[in-house]
């Protein structure tokens, strides 16, 4: 049995979902996205900022369905989940993912290392 060699086409990409149109349809698109792209082997950085932090707090809230649906993220390869949130900002994150807080020089960091950026 042969070793499957690394893909060559794997590129790294900054996912940010922000809900800046305030749309359940894009947070879902935007999540669709990352998974997509971690079930082909991209390298995927999602960030979460605005209304899409509310995604991270331990009560679904009236995104329950997405909730769920962003709990299987490590089964994408997308270990870790980072929040863009002010930092006067005291947040509890939900359990059930790695949260790491990510200022805006790191994300512009993360944005000018990837090949693909795509705000949701």
């Amino acid at each position: 049995m042969s070793e499957l060699a690394p893909s060559s086409n794997s590129q790294r990409w900054l996912i940010t979902l922000s809900g800046e149109a305030r749309s359940a349809t894009a947070l879902r698109a935007g999540t669709d996205l990352a998974l997509a792209a971690g079930a082909f082997g991209q390298k995927v950085t999602l960030a979460f900022s605005g209304e899409g932090l509310a995604l991270l707090k331990p009560g679904a809230g009236h995104y329950e369905t997405l909730h769920r649906l962003l709990g299987s993220l490590p089964y994408y390869d997308i270990a870790r989940v980072y929040s863009l949130a002010p930092q006067d900002q005291a947040l509890t994150f939900r359990n059930d993912l790695t949260v790491v807080p990510m200022t805006q020089e790191e994300w512009s960091a993360a944005a000018a290392a990837s090949d693909i950026v795509v705000n949701y």
